[in-house]
């Protein structure tokens, strides 16, 4: 085996840990959630306090939502995202609303994903 081969081996390796890890995160802000009976709205303002604040699970989770609400994927969801925090930073109180209802009825919309056995669980490597 080639060096390079050994260190992209290696890499895919590290990149599966840190999806195990980010999704065992997810898992838990989402556990925590249902635990303490947070209501969709309340766990939207939670999701993007700490997304704006680059804390990658609730990046992922934000990502997830608003990509429910909007259909954005890829570089596109990345910019609209990246406009979002940076107007928020910004203390655009309309922006910041914006982005909480966009991940409120993201997790509306999940949560009926859920009911409807379509995949409503959420998966960081399907982002």
């Amino acid at each position: 085996m080639s060096d390079n081969q050994q260190i992209s081996e290696i890499t895919l390796e590290e990149k599966q840990k840190q999806l195990e890890g980010l999704q065992a995160d997810v898992d838990r802000i989402f556990a925590e959630a249902i635990t303490n009976q947070i209501s969709t709205a309340d766990f939207a303002i939670e999701i993007w306090v700490n997304a704006v604040q680059q804390k990658a699970p609730y990046v992922a989770i934000a990502s997830r939502m608003i990509h429910h609400s909007t259909n954005f994927q890829g570089d596109e969801m990345l910019q609209f995202l990246r406009y979002l925090a940076n107007k928020t930073l910004e203390k655009d109180a309309s922006i910041v609303q914006w982005a909480v209802d966009l991940i409120n009825q993201g997790l509306i919309i999940n949560n009926t994903l859920k009911e409807e056995n379509q995949n409503g669980k959420f998966d960081v490597q399907s982002l």
